[in-house]
């Protein structure tokens, strides 16, 4: 047979139906101990045929081909809006919505009010606790609101699945004693362990709601109920090697041969190894999430006063300057919340100014 078509290590030959081990050529014998399709270790990997370590290793090989994309930022479901007090005393407990961990962090604390009306807010972190010198009260990253709530078992809820950044729904199943919850997902998923910040609550009763859930639904069964074509004993797992075939031969890109064979040979994914092909699909949905503006760092500043269509000031935390004197570039736009905090937006920042930030008040501020 000599014009077969062998994989690029030249151990497993095309049927054209699915991959075997190839007959050894003259002068060259296979070890299929050290081949990744039989399930070996390569490249110092060892999956052991674990559903959950496989699909793991499959999402990043998929990464890697372009056929994923990366996690995508967290995007909340629709909920109901927290009601903002007016101010905050000190030793109130609140959440700080973190900039890096694009999240809410819950158990910080008020520890002290600045002149300028922002506040100092200790950050509880794992192995420290940080101080924030001066934030506002809002919804947008940088800046702390009311904490939440504790759920409690049976409460509907909207969660950060693995931390993805998409939302699934379903319910509290109990609580653990280091504050985390267990969650039964209403596709029959179930998570241990999720922080309460990936949590949201969920108002069955609006219709943003409704429509929310029921376009993911829809999205996760067609995903779901295609993988379950190659699922004949309803296990809820295919072989790697027949969404080897998916990827190959299916759709309307299929991947190269080689590239495939390449990316699961790196990460030690063996073709008779299991996927999950439900937490795939999960994820197959959380990466299709379409891509985000890109979130303008927010920079609290004091002393604030516009001069030729730009902003002076004294800032707190500039993600490039520091702390200190700054001018930004020309204002694209200035808003104001009901407390009177002003945004001034730039090209690249939000400039964030508390109710007696100013040195010099604008001529539209709601104090005037």
């Amino acid at each position: 047979m000599s014009d077969r078509m062998l994989s690029p290590d030249g151990k497993f030959m095309w049927t054209g139906n699915e991959w075997i081990p190839a007959p050894p050529s003259e002068g060259n014998t296979i070890n299929m101990q050290d081949s990744v399709i039989g399930g070996d270790v390569v490249s110092n990997t060892v999956i052991n045929n674990d559903p959950a370590a496989v699909t793991a290793a499959v999402i990043t090989a998929l990464q890697q081909l372009g056929v994923l994309g990366e996690n995508t930022p967290h995007q909340a479901p629709p909920t109901p809006e927290i009601e903002l007090p007016q101010s905050f005393q000190v030793g109130d407990h609140v959440e700080y919505h973190s900039p890096t961990n694009s999240r809410w962090l819950n158990r910080c604390k008020v520890v002290a009010i600045n002149d300028d009306g922002t506040y100092r807010v200790e950050v509880p972190k794992d192995t420290a606790i940080e101080t924030k010198l001066a934030v506002v009260i809002g919804t947008s990253p940088g800046t702390i609101r009311p904490a939440s709530i504790p759920y409690k078992q049976g409460d509907r809820v909207f969660v950060n699945w693995k931390n993805h950044g998409h939302y699934f729904p379903g319910k509290i199943a109990s609580e653990n004693a280091d504050f985390t919850f267990n969650i039964h997902f209403d596709d029959g998923d179930v998570e241990y362990n999720v922080e309460w910040e990936r949590i949201e609550p969920l108002n069955e009763e609006s219709k943003e709601v409704q429509d929310y859930i029921e376009n993911d639904s829809q999205e996760e069964r067609e995903l779901i109920e295609a993988f379950q074509v190659f699922d004949a004993d309803n296990s809820g797992t295919i072989s790697a090697r027949e969404y080897f075939t998916i990827l190959t031969e299916m759709g309307d890109n299929p991947v190269s041969i080689d590239d495939v064979m390449q990316q699961f040979s790196e990460m030690g994914i063996g073709l008779d190894s299991e996927i999950d092909y439900r937490s795939l699909a999960k994820y197959m949905l959380s990466s299709e999430d379409s891509e985000l503006p890109q979130i303008k760092p927010e920079v609290v500043i004091r002393d604030a006063i516009i001069s030729d269509e730009k902003l002076k000031g004294y800032a707190y935390s500039h993600p490039k300057l520091g702390e200190g004197p700054v001018k930004s570039s020309v204002i694209q736009a200035i808003t104001y919340d009901e407390r009177a905090t002003a945004r001034v937006e730039t090209k690249n920042t939000i400039y964030v100014v508390g109710p007696t930030g100013w040195k010099e008040r604008p001529e539209d501020h709601p104090f005037n």
